[in-house]
């Protein structure tokens, strides 16, 4: 990815202003094609789903539900998990 220059790696959550990011990746990294419940899961999720940027392209995500089980507990499920195949090896998905 370009010898010599530093890398600039962020996360941003995903909200309904850059929701098509997730969308976009999502047609590119996975053979199924999500509704409208995942998208919405995705967003309710808060500080759970993030889109990972490197040096300002939207290059990963991970997309998450919160489950509240009969204990009152709430467990997180990792719904996604990808990054686009140029950019792994690269630490995104250990941010």
């Amino acid at each position: 990815m370009g010898a010599g220059r530093e890398a600039s790696i962020s996360l941003d959550g995903v909200r309904d202003k850059n929701v098509m990011q997730l969308k976009k990746l999502n047609t590119a990294l996975f053979p199924v094609r999500y509704n409208d419940k995942y998208y919405a899961d995705a967003i309710s999720s808060g500080d759970f789903t993030k889109l990972a940027y490197y040096n300002d392209i939207c290059v990963g995500s991970i997309a998450c539900r919160l489950e509240k089980k009969e204990s009152g507990a709430i467990r997180v499920y990792i719904m996604t998990l990808g990054v686009l195949a140029p950019y792994r090896g690269l630490g995104i998905d250990q941010q």
